[in-house]
């Protein structure tokens, strides 16, 4: 036990573990993300509406999106890319949730809209060619590694037009000074969010301060087994994300303080890339 114990608060190496695929496929949790990403009262796996309306709204006054072909990157239960639709563009929208995927082709339906969707991982399938925009949102490139951004910026860059735009927005630096490493047990931590069964959870949370990265991971304990989710962070400044995006071919054309454009977050920015010519 006392092993046991020692190795669930065991500091791993910066991004060695990579359990994405856990948190939204597996049954009960997919359950749960879907319920958090449409959950108005929380911004914890989406913005509100509200704010999604305005995001959507202000690519639309940049890139008039009407005809144009966009790909959704992580796109959950589509709250962009429908409304991309709306708007009269040709969307593609992808996600490895088979969960968010078919509430996303229900609503389209229901609403009489017309959007491909396709359960896919964006690391390891291929992206539609030929798109005007790309985009993706709520900081989803954070919690990749340095290996896994580079791979995932290599896809975009062939996926989009010459002319093409990356639209997307990552967690800042600015955020990362406020993260505070702790240590929480609980029996059935979180009201129930990990599993239907009873259970234990340790969520123990890391800083790595070399690399501006944090870690929230969660060790899950339940009669059937121990299992484990590692959720993780990279911060970046407007120069860091600059540097990364070159060296895969990108320029950035804009940075936006925030990306939710009708307040100031200092939380996070938006970027603008297009492919170097």
């Amino acid at each position: 036990m006392y092993n046991q114990l020692k190795n669930f608060h065991n500091r791993p190496e910066v991004f060695s573990v990579y359990t994405a695929d856990v948190l939204w496929t597996q049954p009960h949790l997919a359950d749960q993300m879907l319920e958090t990403h449409l959950d108005q009262d929380t911004p914890l796996a989406s913005r509100p509406y509200t704010a999604i309306d305005r995001v959507v709204a202000w690519l639309d006054e940049t890139f008039q999106i009407n005809g144009k072909a966009i790909c959704d990157l992580g796109c959950g239960p589509g709250l962009y890319a429908e409304r991309y639709a709306q708007l009269g563009a040709s969307v593609c929208g992808l996600d490895f949730s088979a969960n968010s995927i078919a509430h996303a082709k229900a609503s389209a339906r229901a609403n009489d809209v017309s959007v491909t969707y396709k359960v896919a991982n964006y690391l390891t399938d291929p992206l539609p060619q030929g798109q005007d925009l790309i985009t993706l949102i709520y900081c989803d490139l954070c919690p990749l590694s340095p290996s896994q951004r580079q791979t995932l910026l290599g896809k975009i860059r062939n996926s989009l037009k010459p002319d093409g735009a990356f639209v997307f927005d990552v967690a800042s630096a600015k955020a990362f000074k406020f993260f505070i490493e702790h240590s929480t047990f609980k029996r059935n931590y979180m009201e129930g969010f990990w599993s239907s069964n009873d259970y234990f959870a340790f969520n123990n949370t890391y800083r790595y301060d070399d690399e501006n990265v944090s870690l929230d991971h969660f060790t899950i304990v339940e009669e059937k087994g121990i299992w484990n989710v590692y959720n993780w962070m990279q911060y970046f400044t407007p120069v860091s994300i600059e540097a990364e995006l070159n060296e895969c071919g990108f320029n950035v054309i804009d940075i936006l303080s925030g990306f939710d454009v009708d307040a100031v977050d200092e939380t996070s920015f938006g970027v603008v890339a297009k492919p170097i010519k």
